[in-house]
């Protein structure tokens, strides 16, 4: 962790790559603002027809989409035996369907076997992890992967088609990226021991993403652009597995009684070293233990009671993620497994 003021998560400070070696993207891509601009550039390729999704994911999302006049209905997923399973007998044989690589944990074959055996006009999400062997033998008619979710910019975006279809022709103004730049370098100043009101840059953190749902559909800004069109920094995949490895070794056998870790192979990158808890209310003690401690942990997803199933509104209530990106030194994840194995020995 950067600077003099110690903290782990939430949003992303500013600050420059410094990698030399890149992964790259996949051919005939385009760049927009968010992860919601996608679907928004099909809608008039999918005409009336329902988008179906996971039971379990970004409920604003939906609701986003919803409001774009695109007709939505869920299909079941569950977490079980430290995976997300998807019950294909609930996804439709045909229509629009929408996969998602949750917290970069799944593989490509389910998906691929069924869309080879269905008429299905597949659509995937590889926010959680932007370069995974599923993403190179993916064989969806459009994908896309919100960048701004695992990299250090104010917003972006990368579209394409696996199966080479044409991109929708759409000439996009670019994002006005001003204000998330400010709150990100406000954050880094902090970070560094300045004389910074923290509730400043959380406000103006709040106000850009409400600046980037208000201007959608739009393009990436420029700023964006230039951090990430050479491709994905190498390094920081490292990082992220070897956080990630480091930070389970440190965590206690009474800790691992109490939680239900999200399994990874050595071939995936993880999102975050995500858990769910026994309870809800163990899950919200847990959480309000990390802020006391300078944790801040993002839960995907919340969830609204009466729109999703039962099963899916418990998940999102007993899950957390906890950052162990690149922002972080393998000091810094240890000391994060110790705050919690204290939680938990005290429980």
């Amino acid at each position: 962790m950067i600077g003099k003021r110690w903290e782990v998560g939430s949003e992303y400070h500013f600050e420059t790559t410094s990698s030399s070696e890149f992964y790259e993207w996949p051919t005939s891509s385009i760049f927009v603002a968010s992860g919601r601009t996608p679907v928004l550039l099909l809608k008039e390729l999918l005409g009336n027809q329902v988008l179906h999704y996971p039971d379990f994911f970004c409920w604003d999302v939906i609701k986003f989409w919803e409001s774009h006049g695109i007709k939505t209905k869920s299909y079941d997923v569950s977490f079980t035996d430290g995976r997300f399973k998807v019950n294909f007998s609930s996804v439709p044989l045909r229509g629009v369907v929408l996969a998602v690589n949750f917290f970069g944990c799944d593989d490509s074959k389910s998906w691929q076997d069924f869309k080879a055996e269905n008429d299905i006009f597949l659509i995937e999400d590889h926010t959680h992890s932007p370069v995974s062997d599923w993403v190179k033998n993916s064989n969806a008619d459009y994908a896309f992967s919100s960048l701004r979710k695992t990299l250090p910019i104010s917003d972006g975006c990368i579209f394409w088609s696996p199966n080479s279809r044409d991109l929708p022709n759409a000439e996009l103004p670019a994002f006005n990226s001003a204000i998330k730049i400010e709150a990100m370098k406000l954050k880094t100043e902090y970070l560094e021991g300045g004389n910074v009101d923290k509730q400043v840059f959380l406000d103006l953190f709040s106000e850009g993403e409400s600046c980037i749902v208000k201007s959608e559909p739009s393009g990436i800004s420029k700023q964006a652009f230039t951090q990430v069109f050479r491709g994905y920094p190498v390094d920081y995949i490292v990082t992220r597995k070897r956080n990630f490895e480091t930070f389970l070794k440190a965590l206690s056998d009474v800790t691992l009684k109490h939680i239900n870790l999200l399994h990874y192979s050595h071939a995936e990158t993880p999102f975050g070293a995500i858990f769910t808890c026994e309870t809800a209310a163990v899950r919200a003690r847990l959480r309000r233990y990390l802020i006391d401690n300078k944790v801040y942990c993002p839960v995907h997803w919340p969830q609204e009671k009466g729109k999703v199933t039962d099963k899916s509104f418990a998940l999102a209530e007993r899950i957390i993620t906890i950052p162990i990106d690149q922002r972080y030194s393998l000091q810094d994840v240890v000391l994060v497994a110790q705050i919690i194995n204290r939680f938990f020995e005290n429980e």
